[in-house]
């Protein structure tokens, strides 16, 4: 039995088609690389006024994020206006405890008041947050 060349032809590319197409692989993103952007969620309000000591204004966000325990990140926090404008915005270092909850560990955090310090205008006039983290260097 002899098969026509066009058959064996056609056989060929769909067949050397489909074994192609089964080898490529198809590139995921990847978050554990140094820069990377992280997942940010439960963003909360953490700002406060110290009545006892310093009487001053503290303003800041606690959140989470999807890195496992001990992950360092760099995270920018931005604090906004009922009109979604900024008003403050600090950038620092964080580390990633249980459950994903971050901790930070730069300037505002060791041995200082754990937050920047604003004006009362400034509270008060915090509507929400922005928070944007990228994985730093362990």
């Amino acid at each position: 039995m002899k098969i026509p060349v066009k058959r064996v032809l056609i056989f060929v590319a769909v067949f050397g088609f489909i074994g192609y197409a089964s080898i490529s692989k198809t590139e995921k993103s990847d978050n554990s690389k140094i820069g990377s952007q992280v997942n940010v969620f439960d963003i909360e309000n953490a700002s406060f006024y110290d009545d006892t000591e310093t009487f001053k204004y503290y303003w800041g966000a606690s959140f989470s994020t999807d890195q496992p325990s001990n992950t360092k990140l760099n995270c920018r926090i931005s604090a906004l206006n009922n009109q979604g404008e900024e008003i403050l915005s600090v950038q620092g270092l964080y580390n990633v405890v249980n459950e994903g909850v971050t901790v930070g560990y730069d300037k505002y955090q060791v041995g200082k008041s754990g937050m920047p310090i604003t004006t009362k205008d400034k509270f008060k006039a915090i509507d929400s947050f922005d928070v944007s983290c990228t994985k730093a260097l362990n």
